[in-house]
This record gives structure tokens, sequence and C-alpha cells, in this order.
């Protein structure tokens, strides 16, 4: 599935910037970000919802602060 804008991946993590539409949330661009949402990726390729920031430093720092074990992708 393609996302349009603004997507930071940490390992099988991945921060997307959401905006609030009246028919919902959409992703949007950094500078149209008004929420960062954390999804995982998981081994049958569809997507979780994990976490949601108000801001993207504490999105990445949750990602960050996560075990190895659930963010890094298998070698």
């Amino acid at each position: 599935m393609s996302f349009k804008g603004f997507n930071v991946i940490v390992g099988r993590l991945q921060i997307r910037a959401m905006r609030q539409l009246p028919s919902g949330t959409v992703p949007a661009c950094q500078s149209d970000a008004e929420t960062y949402h954390v999804y995982r990726h998981n081994a049958d390729g569809s997507t979780q919802l994990q976490h949601t920031d108000a801001d993207f430093d504490s999105a990445f720092t949750y990602c960050a602060g996560l075990p190895a074990a659930l963010s890094a992708h298998p070698l």
C-alpha cells in the first residue's frame, strides 16, 4: 500500500505525519501534520497502529525506546 505524505522508517516501525479532515485522518506533509502515528510492519505485510503523538520528536523517541526485537528488521 502506498502512502503520500511524510514518512520515516525506523526498523519495522513507520512514523507517518497525519492530519484530520471532516472525512477522517489522512496522511500529510510534515508542515501540515497535526499528529504523528507510529505503525508496525508485521511479517505478513500488514501494518498495525502502535502509538500516536502530537509531535515528531516524541514519536521518534517512542520508536527509539522500543527493544531492538520489536523495531529491527530481521537479517
